[in-house]
């Protein structure tokens, strides 16, 4: 049995061997090189193990039979005739079933790009047949891809520069890197960075740091940079620190001239530069003579000089201005005529209007003011007005003619009575004489003045003022007379207006002129006014029209005394100007040092005020500014009772709402006086409002106000069925004396049952705002019983009777003397009527044990509950109350300082001769809750 199995063994493989490997195999490839040989190339990066190849590796063999027809391996050549110098560190394998293979980094190797960037080697196939057969040799090209290994690094590990202030350096320093990927990818550096936030460089691609502004020392002595470089693989370096020192160099001009001096309200005197010195590099130039200007700028605040306090109608009684002059743009919530003129921010108080040239002008009603001047007069308005658009117009007849104010023919006619307009850089007033005396109308008087002032069209507010006392007429300009001379006023005289029947009446009209023949305007208005107002009869005063203008800011200077001969100082009107004028240099610093801001206002208003010093023509400027800071909050306070409980009657006689109202202000800063004290400065209240929630039936109530009161304090108000409305600023203990002289009166107060009135005020137009004291008035209605009060007044009459008797009888006894047992009996007599009268008391006590409930009709919130509550008086005992009642109110009465038609009677229920008695009245004061102690 073992021959066998052996014998067929050695059958089996003598049939192996045997078996047929016709054809080599061979390497497909794409690519032939100019061998003839296959060329298969593959890329790779040096962190990678597996070749990407362009083409697939594949090779094939044509036997069909056994072995022979697959692919076992790929072996890689030796160059017999080039020996190699390196070795090959890759493998290639081969899947036999399919013939395809792949290149791979052998296990433990790795590539280094920088060592070697490519590979070149022969590869063969070897199919599995017996005996094995190779294909040819096929070239294998593998490039070596690089990887960013390496960060850039500087060549310095830190650096340091100088420059010079004030100069522009187009290259400051060049740094330079090494990076040491040998790839042109990630050897050359893409970018620099410079790290360090918001600083005045810049760097290129190439490294090179420049300025991007003039650098100062006195801002910074250096600048410390963090820069990092950037490859080609956005790989960042460690960063390095550039350390720019700033070398002053020698600059003529002011030193150490703060850019910021902060103001704090009532701190007096700030000086603005007090260690301000001037710098000469040239040593060998020394001036002859040097001049500084310093100059406040606060055209920025409102109508500039922070005038805006207070309204203007304020301003003007607070600078003591007539009475009689009248307002022609009143604020929109007092008169109808202004309501559709635009306000520059909308504010009841507000009384800036904007005119915009094309259709907005307004008529005044002859009521308001009647049309005629007459021969004394003045005239003013704040006025900011600004060229045409396009600029300036060249030639003064082609400049549009813009109307203030013109009061010219109703129709029929285009006369132009008087007018006030804006031609070109001229304001022009006209006057025409009205027809009176016949002697007049063939003479010439001066009816046109016209005066050039470059003002006019500068875009800021200033105060203008015509004061005429005919044929004399004078302009102020911001509270000073203009000097007037041959090159900035003429006059144009006219003939007189004739009489003529074709006009029946005039208008006034504000911001344009009406044509009364075309029935149309004309001559448009472009530009801001306020306070327009006209005096007639008389003129105001020049201390009037300064102090309208007045500033309570300005420079200040008080070092006069310690002044040099040849050394002159001056300010301009407005003390927001100060020149000095010295040839040393010392004199200047010392006088510059002494200059103050100051700011008289109590409560000014918050911000930046521009400083400008120095002479731009020599000596570069220097620009600073105070800062104002927030003064301490006002704060207006209302408080009082704000409950009154009264019976129904004393509602028809008038209730005194506000009659314990108390008004006080808190924070008040000090105020400097000139004698370099402090004392509080007072806050003035400019509005007061008194609104009826629901609004009153003024069918039926009112409020009545103390209008002589006011009119002696030059208070304006008006009334609605919402409230009253008190406005103008004035004393805080006028406006509360005012206040509490406020009547409410109802005529039907059976159906009155409660009534709620909220009062508020307010200072510096709407800034400072007090609370809302709301006051509740609540009815009582009373309930009478008709039997109870015909027995009280029985036995009222019969007690005063018996008391009459008593009288006699000690009479009597005071006029016998002589009888001592007469006076026995008297006495006897006495003592049993007084039994009697104690009796008459205890049985009228007995008789009036009887209720009396007061009723209100509708229960009210806080109100007290008297549905038990059961009041028993003494006839005699109320009597003496209503006696002691009505002396206090005359007692009251006749401590009112203040005599008013409106205050008719008082609020605590004064007796008259027809009002009837009623014995079981309350006194409304003992049902009035005592807030004497309530605190706000």
């Amino acid at each position: 049995m073992r021959r066998i199995v052996a014998l067929l063994a050695i059958v089996g493989t003598a049939l192996a061997m045997s078996e047929p490997n016709m054809y080599r195999p061979e390497i497909q490839s794409q690519i032939i090189n100019e061998h003839g040989r296959a060329e298969i190339h593959g890329i790779i990066s040096e962190d990678e193990t597996l070749v990407t190849l362009q083409h697939p590796l594949v090779a094939t063999d044509k036997d069909d039979v056994g072995g022979a027809g697959y692919i076992c391996k790929f072996l890689i050549k030796e160059n017999k005739k080039r020996p190699r110098k390196y070795e090959i560190p890759f493998e290639v394998r081969a899947e036999e079933s399919t013939g395809v293979g792949e290149i791979r980094v052998k296990e433990g190797v790795h590539l280094d790009y920088e060592k070697r960037n490519h590979y070149r080697f022969y590869i063969v196939a070897e199919d599995c047949g017996t005996p094995p057969l190779q294909s040819e040799k096929a070239v294998v090209l593998i490039k070596v891809k690089d990887v960013d290994e390496f960060a850039p690094r500087f060549e310095n590990t830190s650096y340091t520069v100088e420059v010079e202030e004030g100069k522009i350096y187009p290259e400051i320093l060049t740094l330079r890197t090494i990076d040491e990927d040998t790839s042109a990818e990630f050897h050359r550096i893409s970018g620099f960075e410079i790290l360090t936030p918001d600083v005045p460089f810049a760097i290129s691609p190439e490294g090179v740091i420049s300025n991007t502004e003039a650098l100062n020392f006195n801002t910074h002595h250096n600048y410390i940079l963090k820069v990092v470089a950037m490859d080609g693989g956005q790989r960042k370096s460690e960063p390095v620190f550039v350390n720019i020192l700033i070398k002053e160099r020698c600059r003529t001009g002011w030193q150490d001239v703060p850019s910021q001096v902060s103001y704090v309200a009532g701190s007096g005197q700030q000086r603005i530069a007090e260690n301000a010195f001037l710098r000469l590099c040239d040593s060998d130039c020394r001036p002859e003579q040097v001049t500084v200007k310093v100059s406040l700028t606060t055209k920025h605040i409102g109508k500039g000089c922070d005038r805006d306090t207070y309204s203007i109608t304020s301003q003007r009684k607070l600078c003591g201005a007539s009475g009689d002059s009248v307002d022609l743009l009143p604020s929109p919530w007092r008169a109808d005529w202004t309501k559709n003129l635009p306000t520059d921010d909308g504010h009841m108080m507000d009384q800036i209007f904007s005119f915009d040239g094309q259709g907005n002008a307004v008529e005044v009603p002859a009521g308001h003011f009647d049309h005629e001047l007459g021969d004394h007069f003045t005239i003013s308005t704040w006025m900011k007005h600004d060229f045409p658009e396009g600029g300036p117009v060249t030639g003064h007849h082609s400049a549009p003619k813009e109307h203030i104010l013109c009061m010219s023919d109703g129709e029929g006619m285009n006369r132009h009575h008087y007018a006030l307009w804006v031609h070109g850089e001229k304001l022009v007033f006209l006057l025409r004489r009205e027809a009176k005396k016949a002697i007049d109308m063939d003479k010439f008087k001066p009816a046109e003045f016209r005066w050039h002032i470059p003002q006019i069209n500068d875009n800021e507010w200033h105060h203008y003022a015509i004061s005429v006392d005919f044929p004399e007429v004078r302009l102020y300009l911001d509270g000073n007379l203009l000097l007037t001379d041959d090159s900035n006023f003429e006059v144009i005289d006219d003939w007189p207006l004739h009489k003529t029947s074709k006009v029946i009446d005039t208008k006034l009209v504000v911001g344009a002129c009406w044509q009364g023949a075309q029935l149309t305007f004309k001559d448009y208005f472009r530009g801001y006014l306020a306070g327009l107002s006209m005096l007639k009869g008389k003129t105001e005063s020049e201390r009037v029209i300064k102090c309208l203008h007045n500033c309570k800011e300005n420079l200040d200077f008080h070092a006069l005394s310690d002044m040099s001969a040849g050394t002159v100082v001056s300010f301009n009107s407005d003390m927001t100007e100060f020149t000095v004028v010295s040839r040393e240099v010392p004199e200047v610093e010392k006088i510059l040092r002494e200059v103050t801001y100051v700011n008289a206002r109590a409560f000014p208003t918050p911000g930046r005020r521009n400083l400008c010093n120095g002479q731009p023509q020599l000596l570069p400027a220097v620009e600073s500014y105070v800062m104002v800071k927030e003064p301490p909050k006002a704060v207006i306070v209302i408080n009082g009772a704000a409950n009154l409980t009264r019976l129904v009657y004393e509602f028809e006689r008038g209730l005194r709402i506000f009659h314990d109202v108390h008004i006080f202000s808190t924070s008040q800063p000090a105020k400097l006086t000139e004698e370099g004290h402090t004392k509080q400065d007072q806050l003035l209240i400019d509005m007061c409002t008194v609104v009826a929630d629901p609004p009153l039936n003024l069918f039926v109530e009112h409020l009545s106000l103390p209008t002589h009161m006011m009119e002696t304090r030059n208070l304006e108000w008006s009334e609605t069925n919402d409230g009253v409305v008190i406005t103008n600023a004035d004393k805080i203990e006028n406006y509360e004396n005012v206040i509490r002289n406020i009547h409410y009166y109802h005529n039907d107060p059976s159906k009155l049952s409660n009534r709620t009135l909220t009062l508020s005020c307010e200072s510096q137009n709407g800034r400072f705002i007090s609370n809302k004291f709301v006051v509740r008035l609540v009815a009582l209605h009373e309930v009478r019983n008709a039997e109870n009060i015909a027995r009280a007044q029985s036995n009222r009459a019969h007690l005063e009777q018996n008391l009459v008797n008593a009288r006699d009888t000690h009479a009597a006894v005071a006029s016998s003397t002589s009888n001592f047992g007469m006076a026995a009996i008297i006495v006897v007599c006495v003592g049993f009527l007084l039994f009697m009268i104690i009796l008459g008391v205890v049985r009228i006590r007995a008789a009036h044990r009887r209720t009396q409930v007061v009723q209100v009709e509708e229960k009210q919130e806080m109100e007290w509950d008297n549905s038990a509550l059961n009041i028993t008086v003494n006839p005699v005992e109320q009597e003496i109350f209503e006696y002691e009642d009505n002396t206090h109110q005359s007692f009251h009465d006749d401590s009112e300082t203040d005599d008013d038609e409106s205050s008719m009677q008082g609020d605590y229920g004064e007796s008259s001769e027809d009002e009837p008695q009623v014995p079981t009245k309350v006194p409304g004061n003992e049902l009035e809750w005592d807030h004497s102690n309530l605190g706000f």
